[in-house]
């Protein structure tokens, strides 16, 4: 059993309300264009900090949540939304179901060329060649 199969709902409960304000503060970062070096400048702690608090390694304070709207320009509200965060984990489902029903020989392989450079293999049309073999090139 894991950890978590052994909260109680409360905690699983606040576990993803957090997720769900981390998954928000980096989706209107990205909207806004701000980094996470501002973002530590505003919080007060180091940029190394916000990325372990964005990304769940640490707890994500309630007063980090409040400064981080404001600096955002958006409510505490719209940070707890968890809209825009069930459409992405419903989508994100949908590829990896869909990825692990193609089989593999289907699926388009993106690291290799679908055909041959051009340009690059040697060309023997313009070669006179005349070999016992192949006669007198003519």
């Amino acid at each position: 059993m894991s950890n978590e199969e052994l909260m109680p709902p409360e905690a699983k409960q606040s576990l993803q309300v957090e997720e769900i304000a981390r998954y928000n503060i980096r989706r209107y970062m990205n909207i806004a264009g701000r980094s996470q070096a501002e973002l530590a400048d505003i919080w007060g702690i180091t940029r190394g900090a916000v990325s372990q608090r964005l990304n769940g390694y640490s707890q994500l304070k309630f007063t980090e949540v409040v400064s981080a709207a404001a600096w955002l320009g958006v409510t505490v509200n719209d940070l707890m939304d968890d809209a825009a965060y069930l459409q992405d984990m419903e989508l994100r489902e949908k590829m990896l179901g869909y990825s692990e029903r193609t089989p593999a020989n289907v699926r388009p392989r993106f690291l290799v060329a679908p055909v041959p450079p051009v340009g690059f293999e040697p060309t023997t049309h313009d070669l006179n060649v005349s070999s016992p073999l192949w006669g007198n090139g003519n």
